[in-house]
């Protein structure tokens, strides 16, 4: 597949306008790059690719994102003066037409990694600035339970964080052990009908 993997932290390419198809950033809390989360980010962004869609795939794990420290005066603020890597993966995914946010289940929440990047979403929020996508895709994967409550966690920062209604799709599954969700054939066409429904609103948009 061809989704572009943000590998060297602070490297930054924008969509360019020129381009014709829509852009699509896939947003993973997960700690593991080769774990079930991962994997099935991996099927639906190489379904979305034969849809002709431009792609990108950002590991949350492999940037430095640090905890929103909740300054009162983050609304004053011209930058947030936590020095990481959060404005430029904000720059991504506040530019995405199609955006997906994909998580493993940890005590049935988001995972610490994706928590980060949704609290520090204050400093776009107390500057009026809004997600805009045409379409969300939402993945929860869990050991055994969770599943639904992190599904709505990931609706309410979308939620809050844009004044429109996103169109939503989620999907959920289980997966215990490492790798299993790669010999999983309904996990993996769940995935593909996924990316279904993301092509069919962007194409509609």
């Amino acid at each position: 597949m061809h989704a572009v993997h943000l590998a060297n932290r602070g490297e930054t390419t924008k969509p360019d306008p020129a381009d014709s198809e829509p852009y699509v950033v896939a947003l993973v809390g997960s700690p593991r790059p080769n774990g079930n989360t991962s994997f099935l980010v991996d099927v639906v962004l190489a379904e979305l690719e034969r849809h002709t869609l431009r792609c990108e795939k950002i590991m949350l794990s492999e940037y430095n994102v640090l905890p929103c420290e909740g300054h009162d005066e983050c609304g004053k603020f011209s930058e947030c003066p936590l020095d990481d890597d959060m404005s430029m993966l904000t720059e991504k995914v506040y530019a995405a037409q199609g955006l997906i946010l994909a998580t493993p289940v940890y005590y049935e929440n988001v995972s610490a990694q994706m928590k980060a990047f949704i609290d520090r979403n204050c400093f776009s929020y107390e500057h009026n600035v809004e997600l805009q996508p045409q379409v969300a895709g939402l993945i929860a994967i869990a050991a055994s339970t969770g599943t639904d409550e992190t599904i709505e966690a990931l609706k309410r920062f979308l939620s809050l964080s844009s004044s429109g209604s996103i169109p939503m799709y989620a999907m959920t599954g289980h997966a215990q052990k490492a790798g299993e969700a790669a010999v999983n054939g309904a996990l993996g066409d769940e995935a593909r009908r996924l990316a279904h429904k993301i092509a069919d609103a962007l194409s509609q948009s």
